[in-house]
């Protein structure tokens, strides 16, 4: 097919709740996306955060290449090792607890919400989240999600739940009561605009749902593995939550997700009460214990700091007067421009027309998310770019 008329049957076949883009991808390896006329990018946003190790990771496509030889789905009435050994890593690196299986990070959630629920008891079943968040798509994800543009032509959101300014102890406190089951917080927030909590915010919601006997969800879909320098990135706060969920990175670009819960939360969801027929299945499961062992080996974790590092230093020097703030943590920034919101639209466009992939949120916000993998002569060539463009 030719680059017309894959784009033309994109519109006549796929629905249309994207703003795509007009270009075709056709392969992509490491921190580069080629396009279907042989165009080079370097990708500074990892595929909306699925691609942290980088485009077809070596030790992820063995792994699913010999897990896709030998058992693809046999359904989870039965087990099979690399569930084990994925979840095995993730609590090794995480808390005392275990796993649930899915495919995305509103899977993910809904999950949690669920087991937040069923963890409250009867009558307790409001969930509280905060301004700019993001959660999810689905239509319990979705109420708990702060944009009202995203709910529009989808009400009623689910009944009761609170979404209260990000970083606000007395509104949270302010929020619980009888029927409260729990919280949900992005230890730093994606799409609403980078935003990272303070130490004493988070460990105050620690408190709080520890006072009130509330489920503690931390959504890090966006943020983990290893992204933001830590594994997870409520380990920068000192707190463990109660239940985390993971997607994008973890599957390194195949659809893995999970919703992980502390020791008391384990046995929470009975036999019945929650499932997945493909959620944990033998190939996506080898992709994601394939993930882990490449962060351990490769030591990404201190790579994903030390680079991000490097661009918040770049950017610093680079003395540009419509940079108004840079926030977020490793490879999980955010560049708050001082300037009308189309500013960063223009940006955005630029730095495509140059061959350099990033994105937007709020607005006015450049988010860059490069692959963990990216080299620094590739991060540099990518930075110089973005710099120009946010120069204008």
């Amino acid at each position: 097919m030719t680059n017309e008329s894959i784009l033309q049957a994109t519109q006549t076949y796929l629905m249309a709740n994207y703003g795509r883009i007009p270009l075709v991808t056709a392969r992509a390896s490491g921190a580069t996306v080629w396009d279907a006329t042989g165009k080079q990018y370097l990708d500074l946003f990892a595929g909306f955060g699925a691609g942290g190790l980088g485009h077809c990771h070596p030790k992820v496509v063995a792994a699913i290449g010999k897990a896709a030889g030998e058992m693809m789905a046999v359904g989870n009435l039965y087990t099979w090792e690399s569930q084990v050994r994925l979840a095995e890593a993730i609590i090794r690196h995480s808390f005392p607890g275990k796993v649930f299986y899915c495919h995305s990070g509103a899977e993910a959630n809904e999950a949690a919400i669920k087991l937040a629920r069923r963890a409250g008891g009867e009558g307790r079943y409001k969930i509280i989240s905060f301004h700019k968040c993001f959660h999810g798509r689905t239509l319990g994800s979705l109420s708990v999600t702060a944009t009202k543009a995203y709910q529009a032509g989808f009400e009623p959101m689910l009944p009761g739940n609170v979404c209260v300014p990000f970083g606000d102890l007395k509104a949270v406190e302010n929020a619980i009561d009888d029927q409260t089951a729990g919280v949900i917080v992005e230890p730093i927030q994606g799409e609403g605009g980078v935003n990272v909590p303070t130490v004493e915010f988070m460990k105050g919601l620690r408190a709080l749902c520890d006072r009130h006997k509330l489920t503690l969800i931390c959504d890090e879909v966006w943020t983990a593995p290893a992204r933001t320098g830590k594994w997870f990135a409520y380990q920068h706060y000192g707190i463990v939550p109660d239940v985390m969920t993971l997607a994008k990175a973890i599957g390194g670009g195949v659809p893995v997700a999970a919703c992980v819960g502390r020791e008391a939360f384990g046995d929470v969801l009975t036999p019945g009460t929650h499932g997945c027929t493909l959620g944990g299945n033998p190939v996506c499961a080898a992709a994601g214990a394939a993930v882990c062992q490449a962060i351990e080996e490769e030591n990404l974790v201190d790579e994903a700091r030390r680079k991000g590092e490097r661009i918040v230093q770049a950017i610093k020097n680079a003395a540009i007067g419509r940079v108004k703030e840079i926030r977020g943590k490793g490879l999980m920034l955010g560049i708050e421009l001082d300037a009308a919101p189309d500013q960063a639209k223009a940006v955005f466009n630029a730095c495509l027309d140059a061959g350099v992939m990033i994105n937007i949120a709020q607005g006015n916000v450049v988010r860059l998310a490069p692959p963990m993998v990216i080299t620094d002569d590739e991060l540099d060539q990518g930075l110089a770019v973005v710099i120009d463009a946010m120069k204008g």
